[in-house]
């Protein structure tokens, strides 16, 4: 299978564009969450929290019209288009939230046809397509499961909305989490 790359849905291989490289850390750098106390040793530690992750992308230019391609490389990542959704082929479903960050490197030499796009998720963890559906109680009580699909696990939203014309009374939504 051919690696590509979808950039705001539009795929690279329509614009002359072969992904050849992908750098995305298997976890962003982590950033230390501590204050140093004149007077005393050591630091007070208030916990981690990660940082950006970088993301290199490598595009080999096919076809004869280089300068073209290399053209609507730059206008897909350009940085006025603000934060891109970035969705690989061998991860479907998986948008990577990003935006051009750095210089891109190209080189024009014999042979050489890489353009190297650096990008940054400020929120460093790509997200999953919602799934969303919707249920009608018909009997009091009523249990309903809630499971997040993510890589993370993550509270639901639930959204209640009455479509009779009766008000509803005596109604209790019950919050109970199993501890695994």
């Amino acid at each position: 299978m051919d690696l590509d790359v979808s950039v705001n849905g539009q795929w690279a291989s329509t614009i002359g564009a072969i992904l050849v490289e992908r750098n995305i850390p298997g976890l962003p750098e982590v950033s230390e969450n501590i204050i140093e106390v004149a007077g005393r040793d050591g630091a007070l530690d208030f916990g981690s929290s990660y940082s950006p992750r970088p993301i290199g992308l490598g595009f080999f230019i096919a076809g004869d019209d280089y300068d073209k391609t290399v053209g609507l490389i730059m206008r897909m990542f350009n940085i006025r288009r603000g934060q891109l959704d970035i969705v690989f082929s061998d991860r479907p479903g998986k948008h990577y939230l990003a935006q051009y960050r750095g210089t891109m490197g190209f080189d024009e030499s014999a042979g050489n046809r890489i353009v190297e796009i650096p990008l940054k998720m400020y929120d460093p963890f790509p997200r999953l397509e919602e799934k969303i559906s919707e249920l009608t109680i018909t009997k009091s009580p009523q249990v309903i499961t809630v499971d997040s699909i993510g890589d993370e696990r993550t509270s639901a939203v639930i959204v209640l909305t009455n479509i009779g014309s009766s008000s509803l009374t005596k109604f209790t939504i019950k919050n109970e989490y199993k501890v695994e």
